[in-house]
């Protein structure tokens, strides 16, 4: 709500208005270090999510709304933090508001149709509209999908939350958001946009047909994902049981790691086009290399040889489980609670010295110590009963 008070979506005022809310407005940089690293974190733990109940089957029985709307929520969430960080208009958010304008342009049959829709006639119209997409009409989206998804299946977890909420604040800490450089469309300068997006870059930085690379491509990747609970129609959960389905789902991850990695990369010190350029020669014949590779060695490695007779199935022992007197669980919390009370005093005297960074990193500490208190008060209940 605070970068919505401040934030002005106009050409001349964007960057101004994103650097008074960081430099200038109280708690602003708070509020903007949290804004980004939790779209980061939460683009991660969608992709995440994913590929853990990928690997798990939980796909299956009976699950597939779920699913295919669970890749749909998780696509729209990219497109949610990618019209988010354009809004700053500098130089790393046109070079995505480029790439986004040459996709639209150069979609067949219906691009020339969408451009005016989606674009508009400039800049201007195009900041509105991205504008109104990240604050109202993707989060209306994705709240409806959520309704869809998770039907009966979240479960708020103090522990867990506290701790992807402290290491948010943390990571703040750790590495502030910069403002980047002003927009300027006279200067060369070389930039990669976000790492969910650097992927698709370097499909496009090969000279690929821009739609082809940019979003044909991606929408394959995601068809296999939307496709698998109709193909996979075995009743089988674990991944040791499902050889092809899971060198399938390492090998994507493969695909990712290297388009994402390469995708950051850029040859210094030559001019914008070849600091930028990729070699499709070197690039396309070398992933499918790794692709197919870890594919097969994925497959050898899961699935059984042709011989080799039907395995029992293993013995299911009794989990080990540390119950915590409470007694001591009483101390543990009583000592957790005097750190949080220092760390505190810590966090507020930063502030006031100007360390915000380090203020932030402390406060993340401290909600993280917070997570550790319910979940040693939870386990102290669980031995009283």
């Amino acid at each position: 709500a605070l970068l919505m008070l401040y934030y002005r979506p106009d050409v001349t005022q964007a960057y101004n208005s994103v650097k008074q809310i960081q430099e200038e407005i109280a708690f602003g940089f708070f509020i903007r270090n949290i804004h980004y690293h939790a779209s980061n974190a939460m683009v991660f733990l969608a992709i995440a999510h994913l590929f853990y109940q990928y690997f798990s089957g939980r796909f299956k029985v009976k699950n597939e709304v779920i699913w295919v709307t669970g890749v749909i929520l998780g696509t729209v969430t990219v497109i949610e933090a990618f019209t988010g960080y354009d809004l700053i208009l500098n130089q790393r958010a046109m070079l995505a508001v480029n790439i986004a304008v040459g996709l639209t342009n150069s979609a067949p049959f219906l691009g020339e149709q969408l451009a005016p829709l989606l674009l508009g006639g400039g800049l201007y119209d195009l900041i509105i509209r991205f504008y109104a997409l990240h604050v109202f009409i993707l989060p209306m989206v994705m709240l409806l999908l959520a309704l869809v998804h998770f039907p009966r299946n979240l479960v708020f977890d103090p522990p867990v939350v506290a701790g992807v909420i402290g290491a948010i604040l943390i990571a703040g800490g750790l590495y502030p958001v910069d403002l980047g450089i002003k927009y300027d469309p006279t200067r060369g300068i070389v930039e990669v946009p976000e790492w969910y997006l650097t992927g698709i870059y370097a499909f496009l930085r090969t000279g690929l047909e821009r739609f082809t690379a940019g979003a044909f491509l991606p929408l394959l990747f995601i068809l296999f994902f939307l496709l698998v609970p109709f193909v996979d129609r075995s009743k089988k959960l674990s991944w040791k049981e499902r050889p092809f389905f899971t060198a399938a789902g390492i090998s994507s991850i493969v695909l990712i790691i290297v388009t994402t990695v390469w995708g950051f990369y850029t040859t210094p010190r030559v001019d914008a086009f070849t600091a930028v350029y990729i070699e499709p020669l070197i690039f396309y014949p070398l992933l499918a290399f790794l692709v197919a590779a870890s594919f097969i060695i994925s497959y050898k490695f899961i699935a059984p040889p042709p011989s080799a007779r039907p395995q029992k199935p293993p013995v299911r022992t009794r989990p080990i489980t540390f119950q915590l007197p409470y007694p001591w669980a009483v101390r543990i919390i009583m000592g957790v609670l005097a750190a949080i009370g220092i760390l505190s005093l810590v966090a507020f005297q930063n502030y006031l010295d100007g360390l915000k960074n380090l203020a932030l990193f402390n406060l993340g500490v401290i909600v993280m110590l917070f997570g550790a208190i319910a979940h040693v008060y939870r386990h102290a209940m669980q031995a009283v009963k």
